[in-house]
């Protein structure tokens, strides 16, 4: 059986180690959200979804941009396969697949089901950051730490954007994001300054003896007042659980990615495997203080099994992961809905370079 015509909304996350040439640079969280409206849209949102409040929660969504990046997508992929296609064909499928396979009722059923399917309902959670979206797909990423009812981990990542003067959940950048091949592109790194490789020395050593409180006191007081001690201890017992003690550590990336505010790729070896980490580093006045760390990977991004003795440890990348695909296969079309009145969710206007096709009904 195929699956639906796409799975949105809320995808797993994982910040694969440090870069090279061969991979998208994944993006590192910072605390500070683009706008307070931005953070304000976040925290309604996860909300309702806890409360299977779900019918609202689907209100805050884009579905008109998501459906105009489904049309697209869908009349791309027709093009490519029959280049004999004349603009008036093209036109007339735009039409035909607003009124069927991208009819709004239709995909708003969609959308509810992967919600109720999703263990939403009754979840904890812990904003970890945000981030700009890659420049092809415009807006910004959030970054969610969250847990089900039944304790199962749930790593969520959002995309949110800005329409006018509000702000949206945005679920075709995480569709454009896991569709992009990788990119061939260098990034930057320089070395950090000598305080912050000492603070990152200290901060893995006290790991390492299992002194997780003296850790713990090594973050600036704005991590401490969202983090309570327990919660990174409870972190920290279930990184050492996957990977074992800490035995080295190498800071493989470090980037400036906001003035003032620098982000370090540290890759941590255990005593069975090994995993990247990211560090966040502010400075305030003269000092650089560590404002957060990423230390809990997704389960869907296994550990690197530890290298043999002596053998060297090489470098690895990966761009976000996950099984979340849009199926446009005609044969995951179920029966159409009618259409709704009004130009909210109406006809969208075709693609570039495709002319309008007729009335959807």
């Amino acid at each position: 059986m195929k699956k639906p015509l796409f799975l949105f909304t809320l995808a797993l996350a994982a910040w694969g180690g440090p870069l090279d040439s061969s991979a998208e640079a994944p993006p590192l969280f910072s605390p500070e959200p683009p706008e307070p409206a931005a953070a304000a849209l976040v925290e309604t949102y996860l909300p309702l979804l806890a409360a299977g409040q779900f019918e609202q929660a689907l209100a805050l969504n884009d579905l008109r941009g998501m459906r105009q990046y489904l049309l697209e997508r869908r009349l791309d992929d027709l093009k490519a396969r029959n280049p004999e296609l004349t603009a008036q064909d093209i036109g007339e499928m735009s039409a035909q697949l607003q009124t069927n396979e991208l009819n709004p009722l239709r995909l708003q059923e969609i959308l509810l089901k992967v919600m109720r399917d999703s263990s939403f309902e009754g979840m904890t959670w812990r904003i970890r950051g945000f981030a700009p979206a890659p420049e092809k797909t415009g807006g910004h990423l959030v970054s969610i730490e969250a847990r089900t009812a039944g304790g199962q981990e749930k790593p969520i990542l959002l995309g949110i954007k800005k329409l006018g003067e509000q702000w949206m959940v945005a679920p075709e950048i995480i569709e454009e994001l896991m569709g992009q091949k990788p990119v061939v592109r260098v990034v930057p790194s320089t070395p950090p300054p000598a305080e912050v490789a000492a603070v990152v020395d200290a901060f893995w050593k006290h790991w390492q003896t299992g002194e997780l409180n003296d850790a713990y006191a090594l973050f600036g007081a704005p991590y401490r007042e969202k983090v309570p001690l327990l919660s990174f201890l409870q972190e920290a017992q279930e990184f050492i659980a996957r990977i074992g003690v800490p035995v080295s550590w190498k800071i493989e990336q470090s980037r400036e990615i906001a003035p003032s505010t620098l982000g370090l790729g540290v890759v941590v070896q255990g005593s069975t495997s090994r995993l990247p980490t990211i560090m966040l580093f502010k400075k305030m006045g003269e000092t650089w203080v560590l404002m957060d760390g990423q230390f809990r990977m997704p389960a869907s991004a296994p550990a690197d099994p530890a290298p043999p003795a002596g053998a060297e440890t090489p470098a690895k990348s990966s761009a976000f992961r996950t099984d979340l695909r849009p199926d446009l296969g005609s044969g995951s079309i179920p029966p159409a809905v009618p259409a709704p009145d009004g130009p909210a969710d109406g006809e969208l206007p075709p693609p570039p370079n495709a002319p309008a096709g007729p009335e959807s009904r």
